[in-house]
C-alpha cells in the first residue's frame, strides 16, 4: 500500500510540472489552471486524464531515437524517417549545449559577414573618392 502511495505521490508531481512546463497554446481541451486543480484535488483521475487527454504528446519533448550508423535499406519497420539518410541536421534534446553553441557560432559568423560587407563598402566608396580628387589615382590602385 505504501508504495502505490508513493508512485501516486510522484506521478502527481510529474503530472504538476509537466502542465506548469507546457505552454499555453500547447494544453488540449482545458485551460492549465483548471488541469493544475484537477491534479491536485482529483490525483489518480486527473493524473490519468492529464496524460490521456490534455497533453499534447506531437509537440512532446520525448522523441523515439533514430538508427544512426548505417543505411536503412528497408522502410518498414524501422526508426527514424526510412529514406536511408544516416544523419539528421536537427540537434536532440539531450545535446542543448551543442545547439546554442552552434547558433551562437552562426550569429557570429553573420555579424563578421556583415561587417566584412560594411568594409568592402567603404573601402569602394574611399576608392571613388581618391579617384575624384586624383584623376592620376587609377594608377597608383591595384
Amino acid at each position: 500500500m505504501f508504495v502505490l502511495s508513493l508512485l501516486l505521490i510522484v506521478l502527481t508531481i510529474i503530472a504538476l510540472i509537466d502542465v506548469v512546463g507546457q505552454p499555453e497554446p500547447v494544453v488540449r481541451n482545458l485551460p492549465k489552471i483548471v488541469w493544475v486543480l484537477l491534479i491536485v484535488f482529483i490525483p489518480l483521475i486527473g493524473v490519468a486524464l492529464w496524460f490521456l487527454l490534455g497533453k499534447d504528446w506531437s509537440t512532446s519533448r520525448i522523441k523515439l531515437p533514430e538508427r544512426r550508423g548505417r543505411k536503412q535499406s528497408r522502410t518498414s519497420g524501422s526508426w527514424g524517417s526510412g529514406r536511408g539518410s544516416s544523419s539528421t541536421a536537427t540537434s536532440s534534446p539531450s545535446q542543448p549545449d551543442r545547439a546554442v553553441s552552434s547558433t551562437e557560432e552562426q550569429l557570429a559568423a553573420l555579424e563578421r559577414e556583415i561587417q566584412a560587407a560594411e568594409d568592402a563598402e567603404r573601402i569602394r566608396k574611399l576608392e571613388l573618392e581618391m579617384k575624384r580628387n586624383d584623376p592620376d589615382a587609377d594608377d597608383k590602385l591595384p
